[in-house]
């Protein structure tokens, strides 16, 4: 695989005290450029893990940019000494609403290094698709983007109160900080129920096991969220979620992309929920379900078709 060689830059995020946020931009060289994607990545992970869609983007004429998300990746070590951990977003009121200012900011950086006159389209994998949902029904900021992908994205989630609940009250008995062990478990622990003869925990992010050990040999995947980091992420999914949300969608389209063996998604049935939810409130959707495949398509033995119907979606955006 070529080497992805992205320029790298930091800047000041909406969280404040000094906190920057590490972004990345990876120009395509191809004859004629198409638009700019920009991804958000999921939890406990990182863009660059990205690096084979984000080359197939590239040879298809798409510029691409990310950040790492607060507790993430660059992001994660560029502020660690300061007392941010991984997993954290920075303790912040409403920290939901600054990880999609700084988002948009990560956008407003990528106009001035492409253009304006270029289409944008904003894709988000797992959590990332919580933040690009929750970007897709904020109307101060939906209209910035062309098209939207939403990959590996939950379906409705009665429990989100409780989680909520839980994570604050993490948060007031001193756990802001600190890997909150037992939401993990009430949030993941059933994930491999359903798989056969599952060897680790983390069988349920792919059917293919040396991506899984690749996952698990990686110091900056998998980890902890804190107390913090799970109230932020219920957040997410209570906002995206919500009636609100639902009645503010704009006239852009959208791709959902899922698979059924993803625990996510709730077996395929949580997405095609939403799809319905989407459609009933006038979305223009598109979705592929992928099959007997499980929750990151992209490091799936059906990834080179996944990475296709991507950039399809993709071409009919900007011919649009």
């Amino acid at each position: 695989m070529a080497v992805l060689k992205p320029e790298k830059i930091s800047f000041v995020s909406s969280i404040g005290n000094g906190f920057k946020v590490v972004g990345f931009f990876y120009p395509s060289s191809a004859h004629k450029i198409k638009g700019v994607v920009q991804i958000c990545h999921g939890m406990a992970e990182y863009l660059e893990r990205y690096r084979e869609m984000i080359l197939k983007l590239n040879e298809a004429g798409y510029h691409v940019c990310g950040m790492d998300m607060p507790g993430h990746g660059q992001t994660y070590y560029l502020n660690k000494d300061a007392g941010y951990p991984k997993g954290y977003f920075g303790g912040v009121k409403d920290s939901w609403k600054v990880l999609l200012t700084d988002e948009m900011g990560m956008h407003e950086y990528a106009v001035r290094r492409f253009g304006n006159d270029l289409k944008y389209i904003l894709y988000g994998h797992s959590m990332g698709s919580f933040v690009v949902r929750s970007i897709f029904s904020t109307p101060r900021y939906h209209n910035q983007f062309d098209g939207y992908v939403f990959a590996s994205t939950m379906g409705p989630n009665p429990a989100v109160g409780m989680g909520k609940f839980l994570a604050g009250a993490g948060c007031v008995f001193g756990g802001a900080k600190k890997p909150d062990k037992l939401l993990t478990v009430i949030a993941f622990g059933s994930y491999t129920k359903r798989i056969k003869g599952a060897k680790t925990s983390y069988d349920w992010l792919s059917t293919d096991p040396a991506e899984v050990q690749k996952y698990i040999d990686d110091p900056m995947c998998g980890f902890y969220f804190t107390s913090e980091g799970f109230k932020t992420l219920f957040s997410l999914v209570a906002f995206m979620q919500s009636k609100t949300a639902y009645a503010q969608i704009p006239d852009r389209p959208c791709f959902f992309v899922y698979s059924d063996e993803d625990p996510v998604g709730s077996y395929a049935a949580g997405v095609e929920s939403v799809i319905e939810k989407m459609k009933a409130a006038g979305a223009r959707v598109k979705a592929k379900n992928y099959g007997p495949y499980r929750h990151e398509i992209m490091n799936e033995p059906v990834k080179e078709e996944y990475f296709a119907d991507i950039i399809d979606f993709l071409n009919e955006v900007v011919s649009a």
